[in-house]
């Protein structure tokens, strides 16, 4: 399935109004409890991250996952996560997947899709020169 670029506002140069960025719907499933969100589909994330606030739509008590520091392009900084096990489905994908997704109180983080969890369960292509990617399920071995 084909996904476009998503158009935002770049923040970091004021004369260059929007960027193009590979982001995709998702909805998050902690049993009964869901939500809808878009999120950046990242290759160099090591894991799905989402903002605290979302851990509190899915019913989820964010201290007490498992927790683990992040580090990223700013060094010595390192945010606070705490990992809780959830599913994802791809907006336009029948499957649910269940992931170990880490959970932080960054204003930085809204929804990233990382290696672990969503990378290693499909097949993903960017396209950034025609702003697209691709997505397939994993195939079976």
């Amino acid at each position: 399935m084909q996904f476009d670029y998503r158009k935002e506002p770049d923040r970091t140069k004021p004369k260059k109004q929007w960027i193009k960025r590979p982001k995709i719907q998702v909805e998050l499933h902690n049993g009964s409890k869901h939500v809808q969100l878009i999120c950046l589909v990242d290759s160099g994330a090591d894991d799905c991250m989402f903002h605290s606030s979302i851990a509190d739509v899915l019913g989820i008590d964010l201290k007490t996952g498992t927790h683990k520091p992040f580090g990223g392009i700013a060094k010595g900084i390192v945010i606070d996560s705490y990992l809780h096990p959830i599913e994802i489905q791809i907006q336009g994908f029948a499957e649910r997947i269940p992931v170990v997704a880490a959970f932080c109180e960054s204003s930085a983080v809204d929804g990233i899709l990382g290696q672990s969890g969503f990378f290693e369960n499909y097949k993903v292509e960017f396209e950034g020169y025609r702003g697209r990617l691709s997505i397939s399920s994993r195939p079976t071995p």
